[in-house]
């Protein structure tokens, strides 16, 4: 029985986790993200949807990671550094199915898109 009305059973998170684990989907994922990256030309993009908080959370590090630019301490008159950009962002937050789409495909209602361009 879900702890909450509308909420997901206990069972099903566990299963989740469980399988998360097993199959270190986390693991593949941190590993894919800089190879995809990698293949990237300037000026192409980089499109990564993500099914739950975790995924979500990794693959919003890693944009805003390449998205930085210098990475000298602050307290620096001048950046000494010379780290550029490797991704700009398309959009500042992930961008959510719409509700005619849940309708159409429930099992869309969890996804998040976020998307950047190489420079």
């Amino acid at each position: 029985m879900p702890t909450q009305p509308g909420g997901i059973d206990p069972a099903t998170r566990t299963f989740q986790a469980l399988r998360i684990a097993v199959n270190d989907e986390l693991g593949s994922l941190e590993a894919a993200l800089p190879a995809a990256l990698a293949m990237l030309r300037p000026g192409g993009r980089f499109a990564v949807i993500s099914f739950h908080s975790l995924e979500d959370r990794i693959v919003k590090q890693f944009l805003r990671d390449k998205e930085r630019g210098c990475t000298c301490p602050p307290d620096f008159p001048v950046c000494v550094c010379g780290h550029e950009p490797e991704l700009r962002a398309i959009e500042r937050r992930p961008i959510r199915p719409s509700a005619a789409e849940i309708a159409a495909n429930p099992r869309s209602s969890s996804a998040r898109l976020r998307a950047a361009v190489k420079t």
